[in-house]
């Protein structure tokens, strides 16, 4: 008679050194670093390739079709081949991105450049997810957090940088990232992510759909507006600030603010965790995201606001995908569907506001911000409803 496989062997699949997790720190210090720009930059997009600013914004639509695409292919890696493969092909596909990104003059190449970039961004940000997500549940909170605020990081950087060598020098910028992207690629060997398809509980959750999917579904759209209010307000609070008569360097201060704000509030996800429990901290920050949103109608309290903003919505991304797993345990595919669904909220959020600006003005951006949140809120509510999934 075979010997069933221990639960450590089916529920700790993947192992990370210490180096491999400051690595993993890095990579999503880098996609929080190349997806900060576009906001500081539409302007200086919108001037260098002599189109209009609502043309120059569908640079965040294009990136998220990307991003939503490339989970796919990443999807696949992870079922198929090992974690450390998946993110060493994403960087690669990262480091071409901005390669040509930096160095094309054509508008539509540019877009092109852009596309592909986004495509390695997807692939990263579900792989590392995804890995995280399968590490042991114990100190699974705080890594989540940890990990999650490289992006953060990332996203205070580069917009600081933009003040510091200038707008009009991004295609440098773009060319450095890609350097970067290539040097990350060589610290992957202590990540320890076998196949996916060796996961035995994966496919015993899988079984029980009639449970499974309804969770899952509504945690589909949680993530999508949750996504679509975050993108739109890092791609578009610089935009209005600069409308409203401060220049471009205080739009990426505060573009660099907010994700300061980002980087401190994920940084303290595990301590935050044990004093209020996910829900709580998920729950309460979309109340006090709808309440900065609605202050920021006026530009000068927006320079508070916008920061607060990143502070208060740090916990709601990887404290869901917490959430997420105490309902619904062992569901990595699970959590790549929501981190491949949520792309689409990229796509939609900026090109709504994008849409909005054109047609009302850049003074409709923070209650397009707002009616995200209220939406998020709604949907995240509407979870509470639903108990764990037990397995035998």
């Amino acid at each position: 008679m075979s010997t069933p496989p221990s639960s450590s062997a089916v529920t700790t699949q993947v192992e990370l050194t210490t180096l491999a997790l400051g690595n993993l720190t890095g990579v999503f210090i880098l996609i929080g670093a190349t997806s900060s720009l576009f906001g500081p930059l539409l302007t200086t997009f919108a001037h260098h390739f002599n189109v209009s600013l609502p043309k120059a914004g569908e640079v965040l639509s294009v990136y998220f079709v990307g991003a939503l695409i490339g989970v796919l292919p990443g999807w696949w890696g992870l079922i198929h081949t090992t974690g450390r493969r998946v993110l060493s092909t994403s960087l690669v596909v990262v480091a071409a991105g901005t390669l040509a990104s930096g160095l094309v003059h054509s508008w539509l190449i540019f877009l092109a450049s852009i596309f592909l970039l986004g495509l390695g961004f997807g692939s990263l940000d579900m792989s590392l997810n995804v890995i995280l997500s399968r590490t042991a549940p114990e100190g699974r909170a705080h890594r989540l957090s940890f990990v999650n605020a490289g992006y953060g990081l990332g996203a205070v950087i580069c917009p600081l940088l933009l003040v510091v060598t200038h707008p009009r020098n991004f295609p440098g910028l773009f060319v450095a990232i890609s350097l970067v992207a290539l040097v990350l690629t060589t610290f992957n060997g202590g990540v320890h992510a076998p196949a996916q398809k060796s996961e035995i509980r994966q496919h015993e959750i899988s079984a029980v759909g009639a449970q499974r999917w309804p969770i899952l579904l509504t945690f589909v759209a949680a993530y999508i507006f949750y996504v679509a209010m975050e993108t739109s307000a890092s791609g578009w609070m610089s935009s209005q600030l600069q409308r409203g008569g401060f220049s471009t360097s205080v739009g990426s201060f505060v573009t660099a603010a907010f994700w300061m704000g980002m980087t401190i509030g994920r940084s303290l996800g595990g301590p935050l965790h044990r004093l209020f429990n996910e829900r709580r901290l998920i729950l309460g920050g979309l109340v006090l995201a709808i309440v900065a949103d609605l202050a920021a109608t006026s530009n000068h309290v927006a320079l508070v606001s916008y920061p607060l903003l990143g502070l208060i919505l740090a916990s709601v991304f990887p404290m869901g995908l917490l959430w997420y797993t105490r309902l619904v345990p062992h569901d990595s595919d699970g959590i790549t569907i929501i981190l491949f669904a949520m792309m689409a909220g990229g796509v939609i959020g900026p090109g709504s506001v994008s849409l909005l600006v054109s047609h009302f003005g850049v003074h409709v951006i923070p209650f397009a911000f707002a009616s995200f949140a209220a939406i998020d809120l709604a949907v995240f509510a509407s979870i509470l409803r639903f108990a764990p999934i037990t397995l035998d």
